[in-house]
């Protein structure tokens, strides 16, 4: 049996594609189930009805709004005396905290931030990147392991052709289990994390003030996409930290990284180096970030930037007439 455990606060979408193509790879057909977990976890399933065969909801009344350590605990509980190869788990913050909890309570392996999967000679090979992208190590895993997934990395749309049958039970959990309850969560003036976009457009130190980013995030309304920034743009305070890519923010893999007077430092090329295509935007012809970039463009990203949203707007408007 593969398993799924989906996030709360993100999609789940890529999980699941991964624990199919494990399921397929294996060659023996193992099911695949998805387990939502939450005070009454039945409104969130309604957005997975066709993409696996089976969901489990765990529900109890502390896991409204509970901490990934909870929400360990009860999935733990539930898979101690399931038939388990596989427990996969969304790469995102959240996830990531999960995975090693689970792999720990459950006695098995865990690998982490995996972007392709391959069966082969009996084992299943798990590949990650290493160094912001720059080598890339397969790890070999015989029998179980929980793995997080990694942003983006499993595209598989899937539709089963009918519901997948649901199952609701109570999770198995006591009050001193809750030793973490969570308030509120800061900082999320963002309705997509940034990990989850197709088209992010990010600023550096080159924006010059915080009021600027506004020119940003027009491009990013126009394009579909969301607001990223560098180190030392989050550092002066003109973004949250939760936009933050780099080594020591979080790692992005969208189909268009558009990157505005960010010179290239290799904390910040390690956060975007798996971008499908750079467009680097900048008035210094010697950047690092050109050598990344896919298209260069060496120009005041504020008046580069103007024109490139004329321009959006001006195709837009001749397909609507």
């Amino acid at each position: 049996m593969i398993w799924v455990v989906a996030d709360t606060q993100a999609p789940t979408e890529g999980a699941l594609g991964a624990a199919r193509l494990l399921a397929a790879a294996s060659g023996r057909g193992a099911p695949v189930s998805l387990i939502l977990t939450g005070a009454d976890p039945a409104g969130a399933a309604k957005g997975y009805l066709r993409s696996t065969g089976r969901i489990y909801l765990l529900a109890h009344r502390l896991l409204a709004d509970a901490s990934v350590d909870t929400r360990a605990c009860a999935v733990a509980r539930f898979l101690k005396d399931k038939e388990t190869s596989f427990i996969v788990v969304p790469g995102t913050p959240d996830g990531g905290v999960l995975a090693p909890l689970l792999s720990v309570a459950l006695g098995l392996p865990c690998v982490t931030n995996v972007t392709g999967l391959e069966f082969k000679d009996g084992s299943m090979l798990a590949q990650r990147p290493l160094l912001g992208g720059k080598l890339t190590e397969t790890v070999a895993v015989d029998g179980r392991a929980v793995m997080t997934i990694a942003p983006r990395s499993f595209k598989e749309t899937f539709d089963s052709g009918r519901d997948a049958e649901t199952t609701r039970m109570d999770a198995e959990l006591a009050q001193t289990d809750a030793r973490v309850r969570v308030s509120g969560r800061a900082g999320q003036d963002h309705a997509l994390d940034i990990t989850e976009a197709d088209v992010i457009v990010s600023g550096g130190r080159g924006m010059a003030a915080g009021p600027n980013f506004k020119l940003l995030e027009e491009l990013a309304a126009l394009t579909g996409g969301e607001v990223a920034a560098s180190r030392g743009a989050v550092d002066s305070g003109w973004m949250p930290q939760s936009r933050q890519v780099g080594q020591t923010g979080k790692t992005v893999s969208p189909a268009v990284y558009i990157a505005c007077g960010i010179s290239g430092a290799p904390q910040h090329i390690a956060g975007m180096r798996l971008s499908e295509t750079v467009v680097a935007i900048n008035k210094d012809p010697d950047a690092p970030i050109f050598r990344e970039a896919d298209l260069g463009v060496v120009a005041d990203l504020f008046e580069a930037v103007p024109l490139i949203i004329e321009e959006i707007r001006r195709i837009r408007n001749d397909r609507e007439v």
